[in-house]
């Protein structure tokens, strides 16, 4: 993308500039950092080292508006079975400056998004992230607003229906003290079959440092004061969710940025989430995203942490150990996720940063990630949020990247490889993922069909009779086995 000219590490101020030949561009990060950036001759352009990552050379679709998008979601929140694209935007000191944030929805059509969001927030304020999830147990899908910005707005909730959410709000969070959310995180912390909410915050300069917020659900939504609050205040700027030792409660991880503080994990010690952290990184640092999958088949989730360079600390029997560094020049992180694109059976890493505006995916070959980017969009834009979903309805995962700027969202489609007999999950390999759904088409035709509709029964045809039956056992194993 651009080049960085400058960037000042403040939450809020204002900056010189001085003897540019033309008004600078001025790019300003959710969070509230300052880049002055130029284009390069690199934007719009895609470097694939390597194969595996089935996104193309170009985005699919974009949308036409000039917005900052804090937070991306691809969820279906209308019930049609198509999934749609949830669209936080902030407001920001940027420039030429921004004149609308609205929250947006772009509702998927039969497997194409619309070109023009119908839904449109009420409300317009400074929105940090975004997250989706039946918060009241009415089945519906609601979309939690991670609010903040320098005015320090509320949270706030858009209750679903079975058309979609409601464009007002009818949930706003009460702290103790006013803050400015960064991220959020929904996720049963005590066990009992709702979603809490965790939000991530910071204040702004002088007075900096926030506490972690829980809000506890009590069964019909979220309580609207927070019931849980970290001991320590500081600057965190994401947060995730898993069960890193395997004992049945989910904890959390956060990444926080600089001054001191180390990003690290709370423990769920039996449903009562601790207030400070059983473990850190030893380090503190510009850190921002945090992410876990179980990235080498061992069964304990791994930790990935958006730092300078971008780190995985392997997780072995709940104990954690820094085991890959990602080889780059620059790493300016907004949002980090795992997702297994090429549908491998092993997640693969992908970032995206700020002042570059580059979108990263790092694949996973067996249990180790590529050192350097295996995939690497570059746009003409600031990086802000990435998603993953399957938009077009054909089993893959699409790559929905948000950014600051115009175009604010770009979507790869996922272009799947050639079926072939004996792929019967459609992954593009022949292996032993291929086993159930062997059996499966073997013995059930509709249940196959319903299971892998992007797939094809006769598939499981491997003597080419025309027909699916026992005589295609013994070719199956053939051919998996590379007989």
């Amino acid at each position: 993308m651009f080049a960085r000219h400058l960037v000042a590490v403040a939450l809020v101020g204002s900056i010189s500039i001085v003897a540019f030949a033309a008004e600078p561009r001025i790019e300003v990060t959710p969070t509230g950092q300052k880049v002055i950036v130029e284009a390069s001759a690199t934007d719009g352009t895609v470097v694939t080292r390597g194969g595996g990552v089935p996104y193309g050379t170009s985005p699919d679709w974009q949308n036409t508006l000039r917005r900052q998008v804090s937070g991306l979601v691809i969820a279906d929140v209308n019930g049609d079975n198509w999934n749609d694209l949830i669209v936080g935007c902030y407001q920001s000191q940027s420039y030429p400056p921004y004149p609308d944030w609205e929250n947006l929805i772009y509702f998927n059509v039969g497997g194409e998004l619309e070109a023009e969001p119908s839904w449109i927030s009420s409300d317009e304020v400074h929105t940090n992230d975004v997250a989706v999830g039946d918060l009241n147990g009415d089945g519906f899908p609601d979309i939690f607003s991670a609010n903040g910005g320098s005015a320090f707005s509320p949270s706030r909730i858009y209750w679903g229906s079975a058309t979609g959410p409601s464009t007002t709000p009818g949930w706003t969070a009460t702290l103790p003290m006013a803050s400015w959310a960064t991220a959020v995180a929904l996720f049963d912390v005590d066990n009992d079959e709702d979603l809490d909410v965790m939000t991530t915050n910071q204040g702004v300069s002088p007075l900096p440092f926030r506490p972690m917020y829980m809000f506890y659900n009590n069964g019909s939504g979220p309580a609207s004061s927070p019931g849980w609050q970290s001991a320590e205040e500081s600057i965190q700027s994401a947060v995730a969710a898993g069960d890193y030792n395997n004992d049945g409660w989910i904890d959390i991880a956060v990444s926080k940025w600089s001054n001191g503080f180390e990003s690290g994990i709370y423990h769920n010690a039996g449903g009562s989430l601790q207030t400070t952290p059983i473990w850190t990184t030893g380090v503190s640092d510009t850190d921002k995203g945090v992410a876990w999958a179980d990235v080498d088949g061992n069964e304990w989730l791994d930790l990935a942490l958006g730092h300078d360079p971008t780190r995985l600390y392997s997780n072995t029997g709940g104990a954690l150990s820094l085991t890959w560094s990602a080889v780059g020049t620059h790493f300016g992180h907004q949002d980090l996720k795992f997702c297994d694109v090429d549908r491998d059976g092993w997640p693969d890493l992908a970032e995206i940063h700020f002042s570059n505006g580059k979108v990263q995916i790092y694949r996973n070959n067996a249990g180790v990630l590529d050192a350097s980017p295996t995939w690497v969009y570059d746009s003409p834009a600031a990086g802000t949020a990435i998603a993953f979903g399957d938009i077009n309805g054909d089993g893959w995962h699409d790559l929905a990247a948000g950014f600051s700027g115009q175009p604010c969202i770009s979507i790869f489609y996922a272009q799947p490889p050639a079926l072939e007999v004996g792929d019967l999950n459609c992954d593009g390999r022949i292996n032993v993922f291929d086993i159930d759904p062997f059996v499966l088409a073997l013995t059930d035709e509709t249940g196959y069909a319903a299971e892998y509709p992007y797939c094809d029964w006769h598939l499981a045809d491997i003597n080419g009779d025309g027909s699916v039956n026992v005589f295609d056992i013994d070719p199956f194993v053939a051919v998996l086995t590379g007989g």
